[in-house]
Parts: C-alpha cells; structure tokens; sequence
C-alpha cells in the first residue's frame, strides 16, 4: 500500500512539474525566436538576408526549442512551423509544404507499410529467428550481426531510407526474442548496432547510398573519373575499419548486459534497473515451419522488391516507385486489410516529417543555404595549412550547419559548390573534402536533422528507443568518425590525394 502510494505522489508531482514545464517552454521558444531577430539585426549578422528569411530562422529557432522540450507533440510543432513560413514569412504554400509531393515522403509511406505488412503477417518474426540461429544468443553476437547485415546489404541498395524500414523491425523482434525491455538500455543498443551498421557502410562503398552517386556528379570530371567504386573503397578501408571496430565496441561497452552466457545461446541478465531477463524470452518456435498463404505472398513481394531496388542502376525504377508498387501489390493481394493497414500507419510522424523535409526547399526559395555556407568560406581557406586542421574544420562546420541545412544531399551539394575550386587551389583532391563532408554528414542529435533515422526510429513505432539517449550516443557515433577521418589523412597523402 505504501509503495503504491508513493508510487501515485511521484505520478502526480511529475504531471505538476511538466504543467508548469509546457507553458515556460512555450515563452522560452517564442522569446528565442524574438531574440535572435532583433538581436541578430542590431549587430548585423543578417545582414545578407531580408527580412522573410530572418523571420523563418526565427520561426524554426523557436520550433527546435518547442521539439526538444515537447510543447507540442511533434507533428503539431511542425504543422505550425509550415504555416508560420507561409502566414508570416510569405514562402509559397507549395515550397513550405512541397515535400508531400516528394520522393522521399512517399518512400516513408510505402516503407512503413511493407514494415507492418512484414510485422502483420509473421515474415519479421520468422527472420528474426533465422538470424538468431546463425548467431549465438548473446548481445555482443547479435548486435554483431546487425551490423554484419547493414554491412553485407549496404553496396546493393542505394536507398538508406529502404534498408532502415528493412532492418529497423528486425533489430525490435531480435530485440524482443531477447527478452530485452522497449527503450530499455539493451534494445537500444541492439537499435544503434542496426542503424549505424548500414550508415558506416554508405561513406566506404559509392553504391551504398544515393548520397554517394550526389558527391561523385558534383565532383569534377577527372576527378570523378578516379573515383570508382573500387579506388574508393581502398581509399576508405582505413575510415570503414577504425569506425565499424571503435562502434561495435563502444556500443557493447555501453549497452551489454552486466551479466551475459555466451556461444550457446542462454543470455542471462539480472533484473535491477527495470531491465527484462533475456533468460524469461519465450522459446522460439523453428523458422523451418510451414509459411502461411499471406507470410508467402509477403516473402514474395519483399523479395522482388530488394531485387528491385539492388537492380535500381540498372533498371531505371526510383526506390519510392519500387517501394509504392509493393504496397500496393501487398493490398491487392490481401495481405494485409486496407482499413486496417490505414488505420496502423504514423500519420503524425509522416506529416512530421513532410513539414521538416519542406525545410531544405524554405530555405533554398529565402537564399538562406547559400548565405550560411558562403559565410565560412573565409574561415575554411585559413585552416587549409595543415590537413588535420582543414579536415577537423571541415567536420565541425558541417555538424553545425546541419542544425539548420536539413538536408544531406542539398547540404553537400552547396558546401561542394565552392570547396571544389578552393581546394583545388589549395592543391587538396575534393574527393578528400567531399568524403569528410559525407563521413560526418548525419548527426540525429535532433529527430529532423536525420531522415534516415527518423525512418528507423518510426518503422519501429517510436517503441525501440528514447532520443535523448540516441543523441547522447550520436555524440560518440561522430567523435568515432572524425578519429577515423584523421587516422586517415596520412594514408591519403601516401596515396596522393592530399
């Protein structure tokens, strides 16, 4: 009786507290936004821009304090961003919400759909019980094989957005099996396992990401021309070994369990800190059990639908088409209930993240991408004496302009548009800026930054993980790539790029 009691004054002095916290978070997000305008006018810092642009900064300044402090929930936040550019910064209702219509949010759709879809019908389970007899039934082998599967599928499909759906799911039923506890320390950490093992993976292979086929077309022809998927991934093996080693480590170091049997398979774990004994997972059933008619028909269409997207050079289908084609061949086929599949899909994270999408193409219509970037131009040529200082530059420049240049590939293109004729007047091969660029283009420190693990986090429903705690190990992820990044730089120079 007393711990229930207790139990119901620590709920009800938590709900006084985030009363109170709400509302001074509103004022405190509405006063940063005034701050920064007429703070940033009085000392000329916006002095480039007009006056619309300077009202978006402000309108998304006080969005980010809202987002991190949860004014609203997430989507509703972004909702009254768009409309902020529209109503108050006057940007076209089609660019401030134009990401509906894109490529990309259509991926999302299709991408959350075929992940119910594999949940629904038993064909997740199934290969999360495949994977776990492969591997032993620990935490360090199981969170090897994530990344051995992010690894080993990374160079087929260019889409990171496809392969997170893929993958994400998975890693939540190898969690599950494990009898690891939702948002518990272990299932994030068989989570980050997933999601960095197919990112580290894009930078080292050109094919595994679109983001690569975008630094190749903005590099000059010569230059482009050296930069096969062979020369470039010997030139990356140093960076893709030193980051996959130092991740795997770190994430076992700090996600293991206390307590763990190995090689065959009984995982074991004390019950404190609310954690879940993998000792009390249910058995699992054989995966050499027959497949029902809709598992076969899913297993089929997510068969196709990989070779689609492997085969997407070649066959001149976009992955959101591949992606959408699925979709629907899962509801003419009835595998899953029209109704119900509507009724299971995040509509709030999907808008949430049409409205943050929208943000590259705001900022591209207000000029404020170009300013941002044209703005550490000067700062960028100071450092080019010693490489370790130029790459080091380089890396912190782009972790801190991706707060606001939301998107990777629009981020890449415009710093590259002025760093290829500064570093080749400075002798540096743009390959080297371009791939520093890309190694640590990804931070998630904030959910809209990273709509490659937005659609991780969401294909797992939000369930898997908190995001301060994957901010916090983002941290780690970026410091683990710019080491890798400067253990790099003398073997470039053997190789003759810097």
């Amino acid at each position: 009786m007393l711990g229930e009691r207790t139990r119901t004054i620590m709920v009800e002095s938590e709900a006084r507290r985030a009363s109170f916290k709400k509302p001074l978070l509103f004022v405190v997000g509405v006063g940063t936004g005034a701050v920064l305008v007429w703070g940033g006018q009085a000392i000329g810092l916006f002095e480039p821009l007009g006056s619309q642009a300077v009202s978006a900064l402000a309108v998304l300044a006080c969005c980010i304090v809202w987002w991190i402090g949860g004014v609203f929930p997430e989507f509703v936040t972004a909702l009254i961003m768009a409309v902020l550019f529209v109503a108050v910064c006057a940007v076209p209702t089609e660019t401030a919400f134009g990401a509906f219509s894109s490529s990309v949010w259509w991926l999302l759709v299709a991408a959350y759909a075929l992940g119910y879809g594999m949940q629904r019908t038993g064909l997740m389970a199934r290969m999360a019980r495949a994977i776990l007899r492969v591997f032993p039934r620990t935490f360090k082998m199981q969170a090897a094989g994530l990344i051995a599967a992010g690894t080993v599928v990374g160079p087929f499909i260019p889409s990171l957005s496809a392969k997170a759906s893929i993958l994400a799911p998975l890693s939540l039923s190898i969690s599950d099996s494990l009898g690891y506890e939702r948002k518990g320390r272990q299932a994030e950490g068989m989570f980050l396992a997933m999601f960095t093992g197919l990112r580290t993976v894009g930078p080292a292979v050109v094919s595994a990401s679109i983001l690569g086929y975008g630094l190749l077309a903005v590099l000059p022809a010569d230059v482009a021309a050296r930069a096969d998927m062979l020369h470039w991934f010997l030139a990356m093996v140093p960076w893709f070994v030193i980051v996959t080693v130092l991740d795997y480590l770190a994430i076992v170091w700090l996600y293991a369990p206390r307590c763990e049997k190995g090689a065959k398979g009984a995982v074991g774990e004390e019950r404190d800190a609310g954690r879940v004994s993998a000792c009390a997972a249910p058995a699992l059933p054989d995966e050499r059990a027959p497949f029902c008619a809709a598992e076969k028909r899913m297993a089929l269409i997510i068969a196709l639908c990989i070779v689609c997207w492997v085969g997407e050079p070649f066959l001149g289908l976009p992955s959101h088409i591949v992606a959408i084609g699925a979709m629907v061949a899962m509801l003419v086929c009835q595998v899953v209930d029209a109704k119900e599949l509507f009724s299971k899909l995040a509509w709030g994270s999907l808008i949430f993240m049409g409205c943050v999408l929208s943000l590259a193409n705001v900022f591209a219509y207000l000029g404020i991408d170009q300013w941002i970037v044209t703005s550490c131009e000067p700062f960028i040529a100071s450092l080019a004496g010693n490489p370790y200082v130029f790459i080091l530059g380089i890396c912190f420049i782009t972790i801190s302009l991706r707060f606001v240049i939301v998107s990777e590939m629009a981020f890449l293109n415009i710093f590259m548009a002025f760093m290829v004729p500064l570093s080749l007047s400075l002798g540096i091969d743009p390959w080297v800026v371009g791939i520093s660029v890309y190694a640590v283009v990804n931070p998630w420190f904030a959910p809209y930054q990273n709509i490659i693990y937005l659609t991780a986090f969401y294909a797992t429903e939000g369930a898997m993980v908190r995001q301060s705690t994957m901010a916090k190990y983002c941290a780690i992820y970026l410091a683990i790539c710019i080491i890798a990044l400067m253990a790099s730089i003398s073997y470039w120079q053997t190789i003759g790029l810097l």
